[in-house]
């Protein structure tokens, strides 16, 4: 009796321990993602950064939740890492944060329904999201020339928000939409890259002047 005590108490700390090994593993492999993602976010211009606000918010969600539940779990190394990247960003966030607190409220709401055709960008129904996208793109592509920094800002959220929305619904949305979406956005981002040109060429002849 007392051996297959001893053997059930053997196995069942076997058990236990592959499954501490396991969840570690685990943590490992989403710090590993969480690394690459920020790597690749911190590569982006804040303009890029500030466009796609609410896709980026979610993503950092997304990715940390098994983290922040399990941070306990980290080696100590791989936990003072984890807070480095929570601290960066923190940083983002309040910086981003603090500039949609300057946007007008209803300023904004009339770019929306504007850019997007509704001031609820959240609650557009997958099949109405392509036709979004496009009244988005056609109404930067008349107006941009004519946008002051500010206008941009209200531009460029709005654009945010439309990404999100899609990264949202992204299942929901046909393999044409998808591809004509994304299309889309490679050309707002090209424009939003013009302007910035822009913006250094004039910041660089003043410098001269």
């Amino acid at each position: 009796m007392k051996e297959k005590m001893r053997w059930l108490l053997a196995a069942l700390f076997v058990l236990v321990t592959a499954g501490m090994a396991e969840a570690q593993s685990q943590l490992e492999k989403d710090l590993a993602d969480l690394r690459t993602w920020m790597q690749q976010r911190s590569a982006q211009a804040d303009s890029t950064l500030a466009a796609e606000w609410p896709t980026i918010k979610k993503e950092y969600e997304e990715l940390t939740y098994s983290l922040d539940h399990n941070t306990k779990k980290l080696s100590e190394q791989s936990r003072s890492e984890y807070n480095g990247y929570k601290q960066r960003y923190q940083a983002w966030e309040e910086r981003h944060e603090a500039e949609l607190v300057n946007l007008d409220k209803e300023e904004l709401e009339r770019w929306e329904r504007q850019m997007a055709g509704t001031a609820q960008i959240g609650k557009i129904k997958p099949v109405h999201l392509r036709d979004a996208f496009t009244r988005s793109l056609e109404y930067t592509r008349v107006n941009r020339q004519e946008w002051s920094l500010r206008d941009w800002a209200y531009a460029e959220f709005v654009s945010g928000e439309l990404n999100a929305r899609k990264q949202e619904v992204l299942d929901l949305l046909s393999t044409g939409d998808k591809i004509k979406i994304a299309a889309l956005q490679v050309e707002f981002a090209t424009l939003q890259k013009s302007r910035q040109a822009k913006d250094a060429y004039e910041e660089r002849k003043k410098e001269r002047r």
